[in-house]
């Protein structure tokens, strides 16, 4: 964990706990964080978006735009490392870069320490950042190595997009761990994956994934 951080598996219990906040407590039990060090690395984002907070909905997703692309970019695959810092929203908040998705969760913490409320929309392929007060169709996109995008959601109407709750994006990124690390071999990190998962409200069918992979985990472990 880390000094001034409400544990991962309080926050987990909180239904109304925030996207950023869930977010980085799943990173600090990875890795031992300050808050201090992630207030510094947001900073210079926070600062940015701040006078935007009384702004209409349109104009601060402009701003966001405007602002993720220069202190925020996703890395290409093949530019990520074979631990997990891609995926730990502070390190990637002291980097200004990593996976799309903890990207999107780093961004959305910057946000709301700013006054300004965004949220996450996935599909089976795709991750976006969208206003929740915005009427127009239009959401936010961090394509790989490039500045982010304002995209026009009719042109995703093949794609069912779904609002993501903070669990439900935590729960990818656990999901994105628990790939990485099985894929690498690093058994002591897989298995805090699946014992993390299992503090997340799930319905039944999680639950049991989630129980099977737990023990798959502890199996190789003897």
């Amino acid at each position: 964990m880390g000094d001034g951080l409400v544990p991962f598996r309080v926050l987990s219990d909180d239904a109304e706990v925030a996207h950023g906040p869930l977010a980085v407590a799943l990173g600090a039990e990875f890795e031992s964080l300050r808050a201090a060090s992630l207030d510094a690395a947001l900073a210079p984002l926070v600062a940015e978006l701040a006078p935007h907070a009384a702004a209409d909905p349109a104009a601060q997703l402009l701003a966001a735009e405007t602002a993720f692309s220069q202190h925020l970019r996703t890395e290409a695959r093949e530019h990520r490392d074979l631990g997990v810092g891609d995926l730990l929203p502070h390190q990637v908040a002291e980097r200004g870069r990593g996976h799309e998705l903890a990207v999107m969760l780093v961004a959305l913490e910057a946000a709301r320490r700013a006054g300004i409320e965004l949220g996450i929309v996935a599909c089976e392929e795709a991750i976006y950042i969208a206003h929740p007060q915005l009427d127009a169709p239009v959401l936010l996109a961090a394509e790989p190595e490039q500045p982010w995008a304002l995209v026009d959601a009719r042109e995703l109407a093949e794609q069912e997009l779904e609002w993501q709750c903070a669990h439900e994006a935590v729960a990818l990124l656990l999901g994105l761990i628990l790939e990485r690390t099985h894929e690498t071999g690093h058994l002591a990190h897989e298995l805090l994956a699946a014992e993390l998962w299992l503090a997340l409200p799930l319905d039944d069918d999680e639950q049991e994934r989630a129980q099977t992979r737990l023990a798959s985990v502890r199996a190789r472990l003897n």
